[in-house]
C-alpha cells in the first residue's frame, strides 16, 4: 500500500513501529448479523461523534458511498476534517508547497541522493512514467509525493473523488459548519522536518513499490468498503513499520493533537462527523487505542 491518504496534496497512510502492536484496543469487531463499515461512533452525555475512515483519493465509480457513511453524515450538525479544505485556496497551497520543497541552494536532489541511488532512482522514475531530472531543484518529500500522485491518478484516483471531497461538497449545500484538525502547512512542515536522508529512503521506496500500486489499491479500497481495520494496521506496519521515528512524527504526534479536540466534541449537544485518514483509527496509538485509553468506547458501524 503506498499512501493513499491526501486530498491535501500530501499522501499520508503513515506508520506503526512493529507488527507486534497492531491489535486495536478498541471494540472494532461488527455485529454478526451485518456489515461493518470504516466507520465508528463515540457517545457523549447529549451527543454522538462519528470518526469516519477516510480514503482520500476516489474513483468515481467507487459511488455511491455505504448507506451507513451517509447516515452518519445526515445525522450529524457539522464536520471535522484533518484540513478545512472550505478555507483552502490552492493557489496558495500550491506555491507555499514548492517553496517549501526547494532545497538550499548549492543543493540538489542529485547531490542529496548521491550517484548511485540517483541513478537507481531515475530508473525507477522513468518506468513509473517520471523524468526525475525536472525534480532536481526540489527535496526527495515532495519528488516521492508529486510522482506516487501521477501514478494514483494514472490508475483514475482523484482528490476530487475522495470522501472528504464528496462530504464537503454536501455539507457547502447543506450549510453545515466544517472545521480543521490541523493546516496544511502543518502538514508540509511534517515533512520538511524530516532529515534529508530520510526523505532519500522515503523516495527510493517509492519508487520501487510504484509497480504495485494497481492492485494494493484496489485492495485498500475493498478493505476500507469492509470497515477491514486490521488489514490496514497490517499495511502501514509493513509500509512503514522499520522506523518508529517516522511513525512517531508523521501519525502519532497528529492524533495525540487532535486527541482533545474530538474528545472536547462529545461535551457538546449536536453530532459531530469526523473524518480522518483510516490509518490515523487504527492500531496502537491509533485514535481508537487512544480513546480508550481515556475511557472512550468507540463502536463499529
Amino acid at each position: 500500500m503506498r499512501r493513499p491518504a491526501a486530498p491535501r496534496l500530501l499522501c499520508l497512510l503513515l506508520c506503526l513501529a512493529s507488527a507486534a502492536h497492531l491489535a486495536p484496543a478498541a471494540d472494532l469487531a461488527p455485529a454478526a448479523d451485518r456489515t461493518a463499515h470504516s466507520l465508528w461512533a463515540l457517545h457523549g452525555a447529549r451527543n454522538t461523534v462519528y470518526l469516519m475512515g477516510s480514503i482520500h483519493v476516489l474513483r468515481a465509480s467507487d459511488y455511491p458511498l455505504d448507506k451507513a457513511l451517509m447516515d452518519a453524515y445526515a445525522d450529524s450538525a457539522s464536520l471535522a476534517m484533518e484540513v478545512n479544505l472550505a478555507a483552502v485556496d490552492l493557489a496558495d497551497v500550491q506555491k507555499d508547497m514548492l517553496a517549501s520543497a526547494l532545497l538550499p541552494a548549492g543543493t540538489t536532489l542529485r547531490t542529496v541522493l548521491g550517484r548511485e541511488r540517483y541513478d537507481k532512482a531515475r530508473e525507477l522514475a522513468r518506468d513509473a512514467g517520471a523524468d526525475l531530472t525536472l525534480f532536481d531543484p526540489y527535496a526527495p518529500w515532495f519528488v516521492a509525493e508529486a510522482v506516487t500522485q501521477l501514478e494514483i491518478q494514472r490508475q483514475g484516483f482523484e482528490a476530487q473523488s475522495g470522501v472528504e471531497m464528496f462530504f464537503l461538497a454536501r455539507a457547502r449545500t447543506d450549510a453545515k459548519s466544517v472545521v480543521g484538525l490541523e493546516t496544511v502547512q502543518d502538514q508540509i512542515a511534517l515533512f520538511t522536518a524530516l532529515p534529508l536522508s530520510t526523505q532519500a529512503d522515503y523516495l527510493v521506496s517509492s519508487l520501487e513499490d510504484a509497480h504495485d500500486l494497481p492492485q494494493e489499491l484496489d485492495a485498500m479500497v475493498a478493505a476500507w468498503r469492509h470497515g477491514d481495520a486490521a488489514w490496514f494496521a497490517a499495511e502501514i506496519a509493513r509500509e512503514f513499520g522499520a522506523d518508529s521515528a517516522l511513525y512517531q512524527s508523521l501519525l502519532v504526534a497528529r492524533n495525540r493533537h487532535w486527541l482533545p479536540r474530538i474528545e472536547a466534541m462529545l461535551k457538546t449537544d449536536q453530532n459531530v462527523l469526523v473524518i480522518v485518514g483510516t490509518g490515523h483509527l487504527v492500531g496502537h496509538d491509533g485514535l481508537l487505542d487512544l480513546l480508550q485509553k481515556d475511557g472512550i468506547v468507540a463502536t463499529q458501524q
